[in-house]
C-alpha cells in the first residue's frame, strides 16, 4: 500500500511549480513497486534523501543494485553515501533514455489503469498496482 506523505511533511513547505500536483516516487523491483510514497509537489534532492533514507533503504533486500535515471536529485553526494552504506550499488542509465527506465513502462501502466477504472490515485496504488 502506498504511503501517502505531504511534500511539507518532509520539508516543512511545498516546493517547486508543481504545488498541488500528485507526485509519485518508487522503485521497481521486478514486476513490483515497491515504498510507493505519494507527494504533493515537485520532488527535489532533500525529498528524495527523506523517500530513501526513510521509505526505500528500509524495504529494500540486501544487497542489491539501484539503477536510477539521471535527474540531478538522484546525485546528491549524501544520497549516494546513504544507499552505499546500506549495502547496494548504483547505476545510472544513459542520460535521455527512457526507453530503458522499466520504471517508466510501470508509470505508463499506472496512468493507463487509473483512467480505466476511473479511481483517485491512492486508491490505485493500494488496489490496483501492487
Amino acid at each position: 500500500m502506498a504511503t501517502v506523505h505531504e511534500v511539507n511533511a518532509v520539508l516543512g513547505r511545498t516546493i517547486g511549480r508543481l504545488r498541488g500536483v500528485p507526485t509519485s516516487l518508487a522503485l521497481l523491483l521486478g514486476v513490483t513497486l515497491i515504498a510507493v510514497t505519494l507527494l504533493t509537489g515537485s520532488i527535489n534532492s532533500d525529498v528524495f534523501y527523506a523517500w530513501v533514507t526513510q521509505e526505500l533503504l528500509p524495504a529494500l533486500p540486501h544487497p542489491g543494485v539501484i539503477i536510477m535515471d539521471n535527474a540531478s536529485f538522484h546525485k546528491r553526494e549524501d544520497i549516494q553515501r546513504a544507499i552505499i552504506k546500506a549495502g547496494h550499488l548504483m547505476e545510472y542509465l544513459p542520460p535521455y533514455s527512457p526507453d530503458l527506465n522499466p520504471i517508466e513502462h510501470k508509470w505508463a501502466e499506472a496512468k493507463s489503469k487509473r483512467r480505466a477504472v476511473n479511481c483517485s490515485i491512492d486508491a490505485l496504488f493500494s488496489h490496483y498496482m501492487t
